[in-house]
């Protein structure tokens, strides 16, 4: 596994926690929200590891991709960085999504339309909407690691 792939993996994992970190402090008015996030985690337990499941298979290639336009395209780091991580976002969040997709919203007889907007469309603008500002620094952090690869490897 290169840097650029390593630096990757530990940026997914970073953004996971502050997502984590994000819907505690949305559970903050509740009685318990560890337990509060344990038993949501619980509940989607297959969207959730599909989920996270396509934010490293996602970063294995866009990782490489990424390193292959710094590194060779000299392309400016920090946006192939920020756009990078948010392709990676956005592959993870269509891979959890279509479990729910697809066990809950064509077997509930639901439209396709219907379906579309409450297994796809909401989760995309929800997790887009707390997952965007936090993704682009971790992005425009993630393309600088990976710029100063380029430069140990000569």
């Amino acid at each position: 596994m290169n840097k650029a792939i390593k630096y990757t993996y530990i940026t997914i994992g970073v953004n996971l926690l502050i997502a984590i970190v994000i819907f505690l402090w949305l559970l903050a008015g509740t009685k318990n929200p560890i337990k509060d996030l344990v038993d949501f985690i619980l509940d989607f337990h297959l969207n959730f590891g599909l989920g996270i499941t396509s934010l490293f298979v996602s970063g294995y290639y866009i990782g490489n991709k990424m390193q292959s336009l710094i590194c060779q395209r000299k392309w400016n780091s920090i946006l192939v960085g920020m756009f990078g991580l948010m392709i990676i976002l956005i592959c993870g969040v269509f891979g959890g999504s279509t479990i729910g997709f697809i066990e809950e919203g064509l077997a509930n007889g639901d439209s396709i339309y219907d379906a579309i907007i409450d297994y796809y469309y909401k989760p995309f603008f929800w997790i887009l909407i707390f997952g965007f500002i936090p993704t682009f620094i971790a992005g425009g952090i993630l393309g600088g690691q990976i710029k100063k690869t380029c430069y140990n490897n000569v």
